[in-house]
C-alpha cells in the first residue's frame, strides 16, 4: 500500500462503515454482468504466465506443462531442453537466450506429441486395434476424452509467443493453404524438405474457444466425422513432428481475444470489397471435392437413396450422376480411411464438418514475422492475395534477386523423405544449398552482383539437371517473390504491435508458391 500523506493510510480512523459491505462496491449489477468483459494476461521472464479476467478469476495452475531444467546439467549429445527433439549441441547451445523457446514449459512439439499419444491411447490403437476398429467404434466417450486432454494442453492462459520460434536467421518457412489429410501430403508435406523447419497451423479445433454446449466435449455426437479427419491429421503427421522435420503450430489468436476479435473484424473488411472470382479456379474444384466427399463419408451407414438424395439436392448433381457416385463409394467404404462404419442419428445427429484453409492472409503475415519465415503455399488463391502485401516504390514492385529466383522454376518433390523420414540427398541437396544461399541474400539485403550473378549460373544449371533427371509427375513448378522491401500490410503491423509478441521481423521477405496455375503474377522487374 502507498499514499501521498501518511495519515491516509489509515482510513478508520475516519470512516465508520462495515467493511464487509464495500467488497461489492465496485462490482457490476447482476442483470448488467454481459456489457462486462476484459482479460489480463502477465507475461514473465521464465516464460510463466499469470491470467485473470475482468473480475479477477483466474484459471488454475497446469502444473504438468511446467518443465524444471537446469541447463549446465545437460550434455552436449543431450536432448535440448527447449524440446525440439534435437541435440543441445546443435539447437540452443549456442543460441541466445532472446532467441530461445521457452524451456519453463512443455513445447509445441512436446505437446503434439503428447495429443497424439492421448488419440492412440483412447482410441486403442496402442492395444492392438486399427484404424478400420476406430471407424466403426468411435464413441462420443472418446470424442469428449481426447478435446478434454487437448483442452488442458492449450489453455487460454498459454503464452504463446513464448513457445513460437524466434526470428534467428533459419531457413524456416510457414505453409498457408488447404489443411486436409487427403491433400496436405500433395505439395505441402514434400516442401517441408528443403527447409530447416517447416511450420504447419493445427487444424485441430480447440474446445476452450467455443461455447461449450457447441463443443467437441459437451457435443461429441455432432464431431464424430471431424474428430476422425482431427485425429488422422495428427497420426499421418506425427512421425514427421517427433523427427522435428514438421511442426504443428496453434492459431495465436486461441490465447489472445482481442487479436482473433481484430482477426475476423479484417476478414470481414476484405471479404466485402472481394469480387466474385476471389477463390481460384482449382481452389474451388478441391474445395468442392473434399466438401463432396466429407458428405458421403459421414453418411456412409445411410440408405442409399437418402445418401442420393443429398447429392441432388445440396451438390446439384443429377439423379443419375448421383447413384453412380453412391454406388462407388460403397465399393470403396471398407478401404477409404475417413468413411465412417457406423449409423449416426440423423437428422438430430447432424454433423459439424470444418473445411479450413490457413492461416489466412492477415495470420499468415502475422506468423511469418513473429517466427521469421518465409511463406509457402500450393493455393493459387491465397498466392493472389499475398502478393497484394509487396512493398511498392512509387507504385511499382523491384525484385533485386529475381535474375537468378526467377529462373528457379521447378522442384523435385521429395517423396521419399515422407517415407523414410530423411532428406534425399543429391540433387534434392544442391537445390536445398540453393535456396538457403538466395534466402541469406534476400534476409540480408545484400544485392551484390557478382553474389547475383553466381546465383543466376547456379539457377540455370540446376533447372536443367531436374529435368534430365525427374519425370515430370516427380517435379512442381516454384515461383519466388522476393521483393525489395519484403510484404507486409499496415493492419498487420499494428496488430503486432498491440500483440505481448517482443521480437518480429517488419517484414515477410519471400513467398514460394509450389505448384500453382493461373496466378497472374504482376510482371517482376528488375
Amino acid at each position: 500500500m502507498a499514499a501521498g500523506k501518511e495519515e491516509w493510510l489509515y482510513p478508520e480512523l475516519e470512516i465508520t462503515a462495515d467493511w464487509a459491505e464495500l467488497k461489492s462496491l465496485l462490482l457490476p449489477p447482476k442483470d448488467m454482468i454481459y456489457r462486462f468483459g476484459g482479460e489480463m494476461y502477465a507475461s514473465f521472464a521464465d516464460g510463466s504466465v499469470h491470467y485473470q479476467d475482468a473480475f479477477g478469476r483466474t484459471e488454475p495452475h497446469d502444473e504438468f506443462l511446467n518443465k524444471n531444467i537446469v541447463e549446465e546439467s545437460i550434455s552436449r549429445n543431450g536432448n535440448c531442453g527447449c524440446g525440439s527433439g534435437r541435440k543441445y549441441k546443435n539447437c540452443c547451445r549456442n543460441t541466445p537466450i532472446e532467441l530461445r523457446t521457452t524451456w519453463s514449459v512443455a513445447s509445441v512439439r512436446e505437446r503434439n506429441l503428447a495429443f497424439c499419444n492421448c488419440i492412440r491411447e483412447v482410441l486403442g490403437l496402442s492395444n492392438g486395434k486399427c484404424w478400420q476398429d476406430v471407424r466403426r467404434e468411435l464413441t462420443n466417450e472418446q470424442i469428449s476424452e481426447i478435446y478434454k486432454f487437448y483442452g488442458i494442453l492449450w489453455p487460454r492462459s498459454t503464452d504463446i509467443y513464448a513457445m513460437l520460434p524466434k526470428p534467428d536467421g533459419k531457413f524456416r518457412a510457414l505453409y498457408s493453404g488447404i489443411l486436409d489429410v487427403r491433400v496436405i501430403s500433395d505439395n505441402a508435406l514434400p516442401a517441408a524438405s528443403f527447409f530447416d523447419e517447416f511450420l504447419i497451423q493445427t487444424p485441430v479445433t480447440n474446445p476452450n474457444n467455443i461455447r461449450p454446449e457447441f463443443s467437441p466435449i459437451q457435443s461429441p455426437a455432432k464431431y464424430k466425422y471431424q474428430a476422425l479427419k482431427e485425429f488422422l491429421f495428427m497420426l499421418d503427421i506425427e512421425p514427421l513432428i517427433a523427427h522435428g522435420l514438421v511442426n504443428l503450430i496453434p492459431d495465436p489468436s486461441d490465447f489472445d481475444s482481442a487479436l482473433m476479435s481484430a482477426m475476423l473484424e479484417m476478414a470481414r473488411g476484405r471479404s466485402k470489397n472481394r469480387t466474385k472470382d476471389a477463390m481460384s479456379v482449382e481452389d474451388l474444384k478441391v474445395g468442392y471435392k473434399l466438401q463432396l466427399d466429407d458428405l458421403l463419408n459421414s453418411t456412409a451407414m445411410m440408405p442409399s437413396e437418402a445418401r442420393v438424395q443429398f447429392l441432388v439436392h445440396d451438390f446439384g448433381l443429377t439423379h443419375e450422376d448421383a447413384e453412380t457416385a453412391v454406388s462407388e463409394l460403397e465399393l470403396l467404404a471398407e478401404s477409404s480411411p475417413l468413411m465412417l462404419l457406423q449409423k449416426l442419428d440423423y437428422p438430430e445427429g447432424g454433423q459439424f464438418m470444418q473445411f479450413r484453409m490457413g492461416p489466412n492472409y492477415e495470420m499468415a503475415l502475422f506468423l511469418a514475422q513473429v517466427t521469421g519465415s518465409i511463406l509457402v503455399t500450393d493455393s493459387s488463391s491465397r498466392w493472389r492475395e499475398l502478393i497484394t502485401a509487396q512493398h511498392r516504390d512509387q507504385g511499382i514492385v523491384n525484385y533485386p534477386w529475381n535474375s537468378g529466383l526467377g529462373q528457379f522454376c521447378s522442384l523435385p518433390v521429395d517423396y521419399d523423405f515422407l517415407q523414410n523420414l530423411r532428406k534425399s540427398n543429391g540433387l534434392f541437396s544442391e537445390c536445398r544449398d540453393f535456396l538457403k544461399s538466395a534466402n541469406n541474400l534476400v534476409l540480408n539485403d545484400d544485392r551484390d552482383s557478382s553474389k547475383i550473378s553466381r546465383l543466376t549460373n547456379q539457377a540455370a544449371t540446376l533447372q536443367q539437371r531436374i529435368l534430365q533427371a525427374y519425370e515430370h509427375d516427380k517435379i512442381v513448378s516454384l515461383e519466388i517473390l522476393s521483393p525489395s522491401g519484403g510484404l507486409y500490410d499496415a493492419s498487420v503491423q499494428r496488430l503486432l504491435v498491440r500483440s505481448s509478441c517482443m521480437r518480429y521481423e517488419n517484414k515477410v521477405r519471400s513467398v514460394y508458391g509450389i505448384a500453382l496455375s493461373n496466378t497472374n503474377t504482376e510482371s517482376p522487374l528488375v
